[in-house]
């Protein structure tokens, strides 16, 4: 059977003590216990309260309600019932209809009150609380009031201030000392404190004023923690006895785990405890716990002063490690020191730990030896609150935090004055932790940069490789366009002296035939004729230069006069189709498809013998991205050897200049060439890209 306790920090005695008593008595009742520090329900970091209660697995739990909620918590608390599934026991204030474990102390602060105005006469009295709505301090205070009120008749000098701030040392010190400045010369006869807690704050801050009016000014506490007696003086208090009601709430949760009946609210009684702080001599407060005093003392201090080293050097050690594995030895060492034989620090990725989670185990500490995997190991979270023999053990759960940044837990079992310690060197743990994880990022973030920076040098060398292709190719296509330039003009050049200046020759010289007395009826038939034909040859000489269709009539009508006069001019037939209602092309791109076309039909006529051409112009929406195609097919005799992009024909020498001058206009215009040839014709298609 397994109990859970829920309650703030064992780092101060008060809860320490109530700890104490509930894990003794579990073990009397052969009962585990987890002890769950950190979750709240006040400013609750995690998200919904008890987070833990289903990772731990407890069939009941025990609430250490005075220290973990406030006044409204418990006045409106969240929809318990609904989270909880197992029996349940508050301590120290009601909840709802939940059994709760209190502690009686009205009486005992009524005969306190009584003691300082009745035995010692002090007529001027001041209260310092906790917050106003904690229910210990509402009661205490109500107490300190109804007193001063109900004996103000009797004693009419009677006077009573409360003041309120919180149940620990630190804002004792600061409302003492703000008190102090208002009233630098008015101490207070006595001073009512509501906790041991805060009496101890205020002693130690009046043993450290100059006034001496304010040195022996008497003080009363409440609670009796062990280092009440041990004060100087040995304070006067009321004694709760905070073990005994650890142990009934642990018998009380037992009886409701049997299903036996228990009462609403189980009562434990205080009672006042006379020592010097409040003005008695060592004869009046009893001499008998005087015994040996100053033996305690010198222990106290030499223990206190221990511990503070102790936790002083692991913070000092963990703040030069630089990595998970170096905390190791610093924590070996101080777990060591403390006595401490089970520990677990595990680190979580999540931000609440579950039933059925799992963490990464950093480093683990038990009987048998010590382990710190190289790498974080993942395990079981449930795992470590059952021992492995089934022997029941009290092993305590604390979150690692940095800031309000969940990091993982530490699970552990100590010896009781080791609480403290540990709470305080979590502090130091989870800071280097954080630390840590940001260094291992940073480590991480550094090493997919330089793998980026690799990359983007890679693709940077990459892309500089394609441009340095780009630039040889673009300079090997100058040049290839200057050739061309220069064949086109030597082609050029040759018609005009091979046939247009022959002709022209041959017309000068029947002119001088005439000069010379022939008689023109002989050879003007044929001179007409000549001067007809070579008129006819210097037009068609002209168009091929540009084509003035282009211009007047459009690409449609220039390709199918080309087409006509292919088929009137050879003995090929060139069948034309235009299935195209609009095209959005420029002047510049219809000239380029002009020339390719004019090309592919002289090849077709003059090189193929083709005497069937079929020129194609359409439409295409293929997957959805519009293009004009335009196609020349013949049925002449093809040339396999002048597929690709390069061809090189067995004789050594490169494909005709046409070729290479059609796959240049088609890269001109950006468009998809293609060209097949085989045995029975050769088909060219240049498809041009549209936009959507």
């Amino acid at each position: 059977m397994r109990i859970g306790l829920f309650l703030n920090n064992l780092d101060e005695e008060f809860q320490i003590s109530v700890y104490k008593g509930i894990r003794q008595e579990a073990e009397s009742l052969n009962m585990d216990l987890v002890c769950v520090q950190g979750e709240t329900l006040v400013d609750q970091p995690l998200v919904g309260p008890f987070p833990s209660l289903d990772l731990i697995g407890a069939d009941g739990i025990l609430i250490l309600s005075s220290v973990i909620l406030n006044r409204s918590d418990m006045i409106r608390p969240p929809d318990l019932k609904g989270i909880i599934k197992v029996p349940l026991v508050s301590i120290g204030a009601r909840l709802l209809d939940y059994p709760a474990i209190i502690i009686r102390n009205r009486k005992s602060m009524e005969l306190l009150m009584e003691h300082l105005i009745s035995f010692h006469g002090y007529r001027k009295l001041l209260y310092i609380g906790g917050e106003v709505d904690h229910p210990d301090n509402m009661i205490r205070e109500h107490v300190f009031r109804r007193s001063i009120n109900t004996l103000v008749s009797q004693f009419p000098d009677l006077k009573g201030t409360v003041i309120n701030g919180e149940f620990h040392k630190t804002s004792a010190m600061m409302l003492i000392r703000d008190y102090i400045a208002a009233h630098p010369g008015a101490p207070p006869d006595a001073i009512v404190a509501a906790s041991d807690n805060i009496a101890i704050g205020i002693l130690e801050t009046l043993r450290t004023g100059d006034d001496p009016r304010w040195h022996n000014c008497p003080v009363t506490g409440f609670d009796d923690i062990a280092e009440a007696r041990l004060e100087i003086p040995p304070l006067t208090t009321v004694r709760a006895p905070l073990d005994a009601l650890g142990r009934r709430a642990v018998r009380t949760l037992h009886k409701l785990l049997r299903g036996e009946k228990v009462s609403p609210v189980v009562y434990v009684e205080s009672e006042l405890r006379i020592r010097q702080s409040c003005g008695c001599g060592a004869e009046d407060a009893g001499g008998n716990e005087l015994v040996s005093r100053q033996d305690l003392l010198a222990r106290r201090a030499l223990r206190s002063e221990y511990d503070l080293r102790n936790v002083s050097i692991l913070g000092q050690n963990l703040v030069t490690v630089n990595s998970r594995r170096d905390m190791i030895p610093h924590l070996q060492f101080f777990l060591t020191n403390l006595g401490v034989k089970t520990f677990y620090l595990i680190l979580h990725p999540e931000p609440l730990p579950r039933i059925g989670s799992t963490g990464n185990l950093v480093y683990r500490r038990t009987a048998d030896g010590d382990d710190f995997p190289d790498s974080p190991h993942p395990v079981d979270i449930k795992t470590f609150f059952t021992r492995p023999d089934g022997a029941p053990h009290s092993p305590c759960l604390y979150y690692l935090r940095s800031g309000r940044e969940y990091l993982g837990l530490i699970i552990y079992e100590a010896p009781d004055t080791a609480h403290p310690q540990i709470c305080s060197a979590t502090i130091f743990i989870a800071n280097t932790v954080k630390r840590l994880l940001i260094r291992d990022d940073e480590t991480e973030r550094a090493r997919q940069l330089e793998q980026e920076v690799v990359f983007r040098t890679r693709d940077l060398r990459d892309t500089y490789g394609k441009l340095q292709e780009e630039q040889q190719r673009r300079l090997a296509v100058e040049a290839e366009v200057l050739r061309i330039s220069e064949l086109e003009r030597l082609r050029f050049s040759m018609d005009l002296h091979d046939d247009i200046c022959q002709r022209l020759a041959g017309i000068s010289m029947f002119c001088k035939s005439l000069i010379g007395g022939m008689s023109p009826a002989s050879f003007l038939p044929e001179l007409s004729d000549l001067i007809d034909e070579t008129l006819q040859r210097t037009r068609r000489y002209a168009h091929d230069s540009f084509p003035m269709e282009l211009d007047t009539l459009g690409l449609k009508e220039a390709l199918g006069a080309l087409c006509h006069s292919v088929s009137k001019q050879t003995t090929c037939t060139c069948i034309y189709t235009w299935s195209v209602a609009a095209y959005p092309l420029s002047s510049a791109q219809d000239i380029n498809i002009y020339r390719i076309v004019q090309e592919a039909l002289q090849n077709a006529v003059k090189h193929s013998h083709a005497t069937r051409i079929n020129v194609d112009i359409r439409g295409s929406t293929d997957a959805g991205h519009p293009a004009l195609i335009f196609s020349v097919q013949d049925n002449g005799s093809g040339d396999p050897r002048l597929n690709g992009e390069n061809p090189v024909l067995p004789d050594g020498k490169r494909s005709g200049l046409g070729l290479r001058s059609m796959r240049y206009r088609a890269n001109q215009l950006g468009a998809e060439y293609r060209f097949e040839s085989t045995a029975g014709g050769t088909r060219i298609e240049v498809r041009i890209g549209l936009p959507a």
